[in-house]
């Protein structure tokens, strides 16, 4: 028996409702879908156009991330502002457009290039220990944006990224901030948060062009043949669709999307985990002991992470109370189902990550920090769906293997120099923007 949308429960309809949802998201987002999920169930239908079913059951998410990935679109709201910055990127493109960009992209992640990437890796993350010589204080959500920006443009684009920090680092706070307010004011009405935005998407645009360019004007002289992605976007050539290579505009799409997308969910799941191991000293105990005993003091090789097992539930965990990416936005594109309701072509779903991640009914404490609960055989028996943090299906992230192989050098390679500590009086909330990011930055002592 099924359920049709209005037979879903949600908030009240109509401008109040909607003043109430838009007060809840700018005061405690997280704490409000929380309540709602808690009052409401599994799903709940907010009436406000185009309408908005909201999910976190894990077969909810399952079905529509993989058994019915072709009934969805990723032309939801959230997209559009997203779509100011990233163009026609493989984030938010979709169709053919997405299958192109896909199969011309895939092949810089690899092994063979996952491979020549953790060398690069392993250096900035020697690098930036040898800076970060404790004791001293340290912004770590900076330290790690710095970091693994350095990572992704050395492996992706041979580029030197030292130079652009700042600025990619104002454009990015931009970017958040405009995820972060709903823009309610009128199209055509100048703010100062669409000048941000309109001045942050100049300075990518900037950065990217000029990498392009510089490309092609190496490639014009007959220089050797570089083989990371930058070079493969710009020779690809999509031999199972028209024939065609990239225009510079689809080039540029990607590559922001790979820039701000492929530097900004690592370095977060890094900071909330330097901040869980700071609160759970025996966790940290436990990863040390891993690190001394595989390692014996040196940066990990890449043959060294498979042997880096807890290392790699840490972060898992890590990514499980606190994932970069905490929801997931899709929109039906034709009349279908999600358990037993009927949705309709057009209906706008949130599947909340962050939720299903804490329910009680998939993970036991589900607030306590415990990594044993990815060890191989508890990590069989998690629930398909409950875990999720770099999607599933056929639209999951292409840079997921990528991200944990950087991702556990770095952590591998820093916590062997430190321990961190939160700094007196810093203040950790979780802010969801467009990741999931400390509200107050993550100031730490290092020892």
């Amino acid at each position: 028996m099924t359920r049709h949308l209005h037979e879903v429960p949600g908030p009240m309809p109509g401008a109040l409702g909607r003043a109430q949802m838009l007060l809840g998201f700018a005061t405690q987002p997280l704490n409000f879908v929380g309540k709602r999920f808690r009052r409401y169930g599994d799903m709940y239908f907010v009436t406000h156009a185009p309408g908005l079913l909201v999910l976190r059951h894990p077969d909810h998410l399952y079905e529509v991330l993989v058994e019915k990935a072709a009934d969805f679109s990723k032309q939801h709201t959230a997209f559009e502002q997203l779509g100011r910055v990233l163009g026609n990127g493989l984030l938010n493109s979709d169709g053919d457009v997405w299958r192109r960009h896909r199969r011309m992209i895939q092949p810089a992640f690899q092994r063979a290039r996952l491979v020549e990437y953790a060398a690069e890796m392993r250096a900035e993350a020697e690098r930036l220990a040898d800076e970060l010589a404790p004791p001293r204080s340290v912004e770590m959500s900076d330290a790690m944006m710095g970091l693994t920006l350095d990572i992704v443009c050395r492996t992706l684009f041979s580029h030197d990224s030292s130079a652009d920090r700042d600025d990619v680092n104002r454009a990015m706070s931009a970017f958040q901030d405009s995820i972060a307010r709903p823009d309610v004011l009128p199209s055509w009405m100048p703010s100062p948060s669409r000048k941000a935005l309109h001045n942050a998407v100049g300075t990518l645009d900037a950065i990217m062009f000029r990498m392009i360019r510089e490309r092609k004007s190496e490639i014009a002289t007959g220089a050797e043949p570089r083989t990371d992605l930058l070079a493969r976007l710009l020779a690809a050539v999509d031999e199972e669709g028209d024939g065609q290579g990239l225009t510079e505009t689809e080039v540029r799409d990607q590559l922001v999307t790979l820039f701000l997308a492929g530097h900004e969910t690592t370095s977060q799941a890094l900071t909330w985990t330097w901040f869980l191991l700071a609160q759970h000293p025996e966790v940290e105990s436990a990863l040390h002991q891993e690190l001394s005993r595989e390692l014996g003091g040196r940066a990990p090789d890449y043959e060294d992470l498979q042997r880096l097992t807890f290392t790699e539930q840490v972060l898992e965990e890590s990514m499980r109370l606190y994932p970069p990416v905490y929801m997931v936005a899709r929109r039906a594109e034709r009349d279908t189902t999600v358990g037993d309701v009927q949705v309709s072509a057009g209906t706008e779903l949130a599947l909340w990550i962050y939720w299903a991640h804490r329910d009680p009914r998939w993970f036991a404490l589900p607030d306590a920090f415990r990594p044993e609960r990815f060890a191989p055989q508890a990590k069989a028996k998690i629930r398909r769906g409950a875990y999720v943090p770099f999607g599933a299906g056929p639209r999951a992230c292409i840079g997921k293997v990528f991200a944990m192989i950087e991702a556990k050098i770095i952590l591998a390679t820093l916590a062997q120099r430190f321990r961190a500590r939160v700094a007196p009086g810093q203040k950790v909330q979780a802010l969801p923007r467009i990741t999931l990011t400390p509200r107050h930055g993550m100031r730490m002592l290092l020892q």
